[in-house]
């Protein structure tokens, strides 16, 4: 796997072990694990990155590295995809000068959408707003936040949820394969690989029969 500098200039094509992993959770991690092992120290820079599979990760935190001996160096890199970029930066007014981290603002999910993704473009070119949900304007206050917090913020305000696909922002449901979806089984080769289960979310029980209960005024017919 070839590894570039943020000037795009290779800095190392490496074999991986079999242990390097790539990650992927809806509105949390998405994060490509690299191990590898050298015969000599090498140093990764932060903002290297690598194409996988038609996605860049990047390298936002120092690599992990242990020296075994004075001929084997292991190396852990974590990489991650463009959602990581949001962590960096604080939520702003722009449209006051001095811009303001402490404001409120009443605006529809796609205006708010917008705004962050103004403020991503301030130091990263590129970002762009994707498909939002349509709401009712609604008031929210903001008091030094990261972007990453504002984006969990917004779908919270607005029941929804959020992806990121490149660095395109999208403000709404996130659906796979919903008029194709795949079929998985377990057995060899139906899908899921040996040592994938299940587990319970907590204790609640599922709803299995719902009561109603009245008033004892009617409501008026008109």
């Amino acid at each position: 796997m070839k590894i570039y500098d943020k000037n795009a200039a290779e800095i190392l094509d490496i074999q991986v072990d079999d242990s390097s992993v790539r990650y992927r959770s809806i509105m949390s991690d998405d994060s490509l694990t690299l191990d590898f092992s050298s015969t000599g120290p090498v140093t990764v820079p932060r903002g290297a990155y690598v194409d996988f599979e038609g996605a860049r990760y990047t390298l936002f935190y120092p690599e992990n590295f242990k020296k075994n001996n004075t001929r084997d160096f292991a190396y852990m890199l974590t990489l991650h995809g463009w959602r990581e970029a949001l962590k960096l930066y604080k939520f702003k007014d722009i449209s006051s000068k001095p811009y303001r981290l402490k404001f409120s603002l009443t605006a529809k999910p796609s205006d708010f959408l917008q705004l962050l993704v103004d403020n991503m473009n301030l130091h990263d070119a590129g970002w762009a707003v994707g498909d939002c949900i349509e709401a009712d304007e609604k008031l929210i206050s903001f008091n030094h936040e990261y972007c990453i917090d504002v984006l969990n913020r917004l779908k919270d305000e607005f029941s929804t949820e959020w992806e990121i696909n490149g660095k395109t922002i999208h403000l709404r449901k996130v659906e796979k394969f919903k008029d194709n979806p795949l079929a998985l089984s377990y057995g060899m080769g139906n899908g899921f690989k040996s040592g994938v289960g299940r587990q319970n979310n907590g204790d609640k029980q599922p709803i299995g029969r719902l009561y109603i209960q009245g008033g004892e005024r009617n409501i008026d017919y008109s």
